[in-house]
């Protein structure tokens, strides 16, 4: 182990470059660094950055770049391009023009960004460039020690299963020691790199304008925060042209790698949405909004009389897909899409507004892929609505991901809409639940790190397979759903869902609770569902699955 350590520390401290993060603090994180190469997930890879082949590094993002490389060649008789996008974080830029340098060196041409900008600009730029794939260094919402390389196809959607497997394999055969990776500014020179156009940014801003549903926002004012990343620029854009009022968090408004305000920056938690909620409070604004750093992501909150209220994902998407229901003429044959670990109220709301809704399994490229499949079908326009339960949406089909920006103007067109009706967006929830019925939810997330972490991980879904409990909650028991063979899409029973590492524990009165570990991160997550006939039974089911979840995740 020592000598295969000091071989990749060797190789990346020897440049000039500052790389403190890329050391590793003790020798069980050693240990894990050498444990195995970075693998694909469902986010592309996310790794913490550091040294060996577990970890995201100079090395590991020029072997990752030779793959991708490698695999274009394979199936492309021309000389293939690759657009290149980068976030705020620290060596992000640093990676980026690695990537380049080796697509460079391996006759693939390479358009890259000049700048750090958004990820879903990544996805329009893609197929408007003409490229056949594309690459952002992010590592979204993630805790600053993390980067990542995600991998995008020819029509801008995340690397389906399919890609990702024949890139990964691509990847194994190639030494990270021995990838030739050309300077920057030779392959400048050479044509072999360029520069995007900066008018593509303003390309992307008035797709995302076209998306709105014509709401007026005259009578709307917001917090907002970027949590130090991409977004302020295209969000501003964005909030100016819908004449929405706004103050802004200074603190956070500037890029920083370090997020010392947001040490988590992930808009799902209120600890990262706490400046922007303060700054709400404080300006008596409506809504107190934030993007993560590479802005596919939003985080919204709601003042009440009791304080900032923050809403969950999933209810997010339950207020969104409702009020495009609602405000928009529907086509013909509308159809919505989301995910397995998705609210069930969403189904109720389609069954009502004669909406086909798709389920798809849990990542927004599953959604890309289907909204693929409707183009395929001349069906685009039907599409209506994506929805993930971790606050990703899109609408509208001028890109393959999920939109940060367009769905913060579309979170505010439905606040105006609400707020010109005398309701704020809880109000809202409350409706839709008086309606639908009180179904509630809650992400549980069990983290799992080093080797040890993901045996256990392992353990944990070999024995909700094999043994499973008899009641969650204090429910019984009534079915368990396995993924890992593939299963018929729910909306859809003719689509067979590609395998996947999930389980789903069906439970009496409505009860669910679905287990997966992260595609992305060393966690197992736990979503778990409750009904009841007032929310504060459903709300009380609710905090028994969770203790429930927590105890099957110990063993």
């Amino acid at each position: 182990m020592v000598d295969i350590w000091y071989r990749w520390e060797r190789e990346l401290l020897a440049d000039a470059e500052p790389w403190e993060l890329m050391r590793a603090a003790d020798e069980s994180e050693r240990e894990d660094a050498i444990s195995r190469d970075v693998s694909f997930g469902t986010g592309g890879i996310r790794a913490l950055m550091g040294i060996g082949p577990n970890r995201l590094n100079r090395l590991t993002v020029a072997r990752a770049s030779a793959g991708l490389a490698a695999y274009l060649h394979e199936v492309c008789d021309y000389v293939p391009s690759v657009v290149i996008a980068y976030d705020t974080r620290y060596h992000s830029a640093d990676f980026a023009r690695v990537a380049a340098g080796t697509f460079a060196a391996a006759g693939v041409r390479a358009l890259v960004f000049a700048e750090p900008c958004a990820t879903p600009l990544l996805s329009f730029a893609v197929p408007r460039l003409g490229a056949d794939a594309g690459v952002v260094i992010t590592a979204s919402h993630n805790p600053m020690e993390y980067n990542g390389y995600k991998v995008y196809g020819a029509l801008g959607d995340q690397a389906t299963n399919e890609l990702a497997h024949a890139v990964q394999s691509a990847i194994r055969e190639i030494d990270p020691f021995a990838v030739p990776v050309e300077s920057l500014n030779q392959a400048l020179s050479g044509g072999r790199v360029t520069w995007v156009d900066s008018s593509l940014k303003d390309d992307y801003v008035r797709a995302v304008l076209a998306q709105s549903t014509g709401v007026s926002c005259d009578n709307l004012s917001i917090a907002y925060s970027p949590l130090n990343g991409c977004g302020l620029g295209p969000v501003r854009a964005v909030l100016e042209a819908r004449g929405v009022r706004y103050v802004l968090v200074d603190e956070q408004c500037e890029p920083d790698g370090t997020f010392a305000t947001c040490p988590r920056p992930n808009p799902e938690r209120a600890d990262a949405m706490s400046l922007t909620m303060a700054c709400a409070t404080e300006h008596a604004s409506d809504l107190a909004l934030a993007n993560d750093p590479d802005v596919d992501r939003i985080g919204v909150a709601v003042p009440r009389p009791d304080g900032m209220r923050l809403l969950t994902g999933d209810e997010v998407g339950l207020l969104l897909f409702d009020f495009i229901c609602r405000v928009t003429t529907l086509p013909e044959h509308p159809v919505a899409i989301t995910t397995i670990v998705s609210s069930p109220l969403i189904d109720a709301i389609a069954e009502q507004s004669g909406v086909e809704l798709r389920r798809t399994l849990t990542g927004f490229k599953y959604v890309g892929e289907q909204i693929n499949l409707l183009e395929e079908q001349g069906r685009v326009d039907d599409f209506i609505v994506g929805v993930e339960e971790s606050c990703g949406y899109l609408r509208g089909s001028y890109l393959r991901d999920k939109d940060g920006v367009v769905s913060l103007m579309l979170v505010c067109e439905m606040a105006a809409w609400h707020k010109a009706q005398g309701r704020d967006l809880c109000d809202a929830l409350e409706e839709l639940y008086e309606r639908y019925g009180h179904v509630v939810s809650r992400q549980v997330c069990i983290e799992f790190e080093g080797i040890e972490g993901r045996r256990e991980m392992e353990l944990l879904m070999s024995r909700l397979r094999t043994d499973p409990p008899a009641a969650v909650g204090g429910h019984a028991l009534i079915g368990v759903r396995d993924y890992l063979g593939g299963a018929p899409m729910p909306g859809d029973p003719s689509q067979i869902l590609p395998s996947a590492n999930v389980v789903q524990l069906d439970c009496v009165d409505g009860c669910r609770l679905i287990v997966r570990p992260s595609g992305t991160e060393p966690k197992v997550k736990a979503y778990c569902f409750a009904c009841g006939s007032t929310r504060i039974q459903a709300m009380e089911r609710l905090a028994l699955m969770e203790v429930d979840a927590r105890e099957l995740a110990r063993g």
